[in-house]
């Protein structure tokens, strides 16, 4: 048949024009997100603010020596959405962390993070998949090299799961905003810590730091960028190693809370002394999940935050800040010279 041309109607017109509207520009299931054609476009909302803010709670979870980070926003009262929002950055070891979730209720998330491709941060994300649904997937973007990236990225592609290119950007879950900062440019390609994803949560004023297994190396390179701010919590990167913090690190984010995700007892010497000395040092508040279990943050819409461990130990900082069991074989002498006090 012969294609016929026609000049679409006024009606026609309008209908194409609405439907683009409430399509948008979102990315369809089951392909890779288009790059952008401008520097300009940054923000990719996971979901949209509800009018009523929600309050979220960040969870360190306890899932030995590795890193899984739980992001729920809930619905706030009077909202009329009944479901969640949540993020979920990292999930290894594969051995505990599906089993968590389901025992904390989560039904669904909706952005699944990698900061980078070791097993301790990604060796339970194809069971997720197999087991949760997923809607959005994020990685570092450097190519598999190993069979559990192999499997998470084959079971990305199975469930159609949505994969978000990698670049500077922030990412909107319910209440909290997720702002991630690749590693700069620069970092050796077998380097996976170094190209480590850092996100920083934001919500209402409260600010978190999450840099994954970032090393002296991408700490440096972070702190040159200017995006470092100082925040109320910092997850110590890479399990509390003697690499994973400065001086400088710790004198520009200048946290009151540090979280440091571990196994006890673990082979790795995972936290470090001269870490402990670092992090304790000026009175932070220091938790540990090999000695407190999950560490929760809970944040209201504005950013007022209370600090809770599994073990059912309170805190609500910056007052009570330094009374942890973390600290507690680190005289004021000892955190003091290493500060160079």
């Amino acid at each position: 048949m012969k294609e016929q041309n026609a000049i679409p109607t006024a009606a026609a017109l309008l209908f194409l024009y609405v439907l683009t509207a409430l399509t948008g520009c979102a990315p369809q299931q089951g392909a890779r997100e288009a790059r952008p054609t401008s520097d300009t476009i940054r923000a990719q909302p996971i979901r949209p603010n509800s009018a009523i803010s929600e309050p979220v709670e960040v969870r360190i979870l306890d899932v030995g020596q590795g890193d899984a980070i739980l992001i729920r926003s809930a619905p706030a009262a009077g909202s009329a959405r009944e479901e969640e929002h949540v993020a979920l950055i990292d999930a290894g070891p594969a051995n505990r962390i599906v089993g968590q979730l389901r025992a904390l209720g989560v039904r669904h998330i909706d952005l699944l993070l990698a900061s980078h491709n070791h097993a301790d941060h990604i060796g339970g994300m194809d069971a997720i998949l197999d087991s949760i649904p997923v809607r959005y997937y994020m990685d570092n973007g450097h190519p598999a090299s190993t069979r559990i990236q192999q499997r998470v990225l084959e079971r990305v592609e199975a469930k159609g799961v949505v994969y978000l290119q990698p670049r500077r950007r922030t990412l909107t879950v319910g209440s909290a905003r997720l702002h991630v900062l690749p590693a700069p440019e620069g970092a050796r390609s077998d380097d996976q810590n170094n190209r480590s994803l850092t996100v920083r949560l934001e919500v209402g004023r409260f600010q978190a730091l999450l840099p994954g297994d970032a090393e002296t190396e991408l700490l440096n390179r972070l702190l040159e960028t200017g995006e470092v701010p100082r925040v109320d919590v910092l997850k110590a990167a890479h399990h509390g190693s003697r690499n994973g913090v400065t001086p400088a690190w710790l004198s520009r984010t200048r946290p009151h809370v540090v979280a440091i995700s571990l196994a006890e007892n673990n082979s790795y010497g995972h936290p470090h002394e001269r870490a402990m000395r670092y992090y304790c040092a000026g009175g932070r508040m220091v938790l540990r999940t090999d000695q407190e279990g999950d560490i929760i943050i809970r944040v209201d819409s504005a950013g007022t935050y209370t600090v809770q461990t599994e073990r059912n130990r309170t805190v609500a900082p910056p007052a009570e800040r330094g009374a942890t069991t973390a600290c507690s074989s680190y005289s004021a002498a000892d955190t003091a010279a290493v500060e160079g006090r």
